[in-house]
């Protein structure tokens, strides 16, 4: 029975001291560098000043983000990963509001306003969502 490999030959970056630069991913046995195909390995590739590089993926909490990039090479392997930061009172306030577009912000308002409809009617009638979408939105209108 013949059973297809799957080659995964990874990404290939040249150390700047401070991070990987002119990175190149593969999924085959060689890749050309300064115009000559070499064999994808660690000992073909390292002495010419590439390494393998290694991505890890931060874990997030509910209200962080992603920030800055953080690149490392410990023996010949490089590193990269991201900084977590809190997310701002504002991104969290935009992540909130968004299933509530700036016209349905307005709509809602107006009717509100004009006494169209109360607080609480429009309460008993939105779903908690937009409830929480519509006072995110008016943070965000009315700093």
């Amino acid at each position: 029975m013949f059973v297809p490999s799957i080659l995964f030959a990874g990404t290939w970056c040249q150390w700047d001291g401070s991070e990987g630069i002119n990175c190149k991913s593969t999924s085959k046995t060689s890749i050309v560098i300064d115009d000559h195909r070499v064999t994808v390995s660690a000992e073909n590739l390292n002495p010419r000043g590439w390494f393998e590089r290694t991505i890890t993926q931060p874990t997030i909490g509910e209200d962080q983000v992603r920030d800055a990039e953080v690149w490392s090479k410990v023996d010949n392997e490089i590193y990269l990963t991201w900084t977590v930061r809190d997310m701002t009172a504002t991104e969290i306030d935009q992540r909130i509001a968004s299933p509530m577009s700036i016209t349905d912000y307005y709509l809602w308002k107006v009717l509100l306003v004009t006494g169209t409809i109360t607080q609480q009617q429009a309460a008993d009638r939105l779903p908690q969502e937009l409830i929480d979408a519509y006072q995110a939105r008016d943070r965000l209108e009315n700093p």
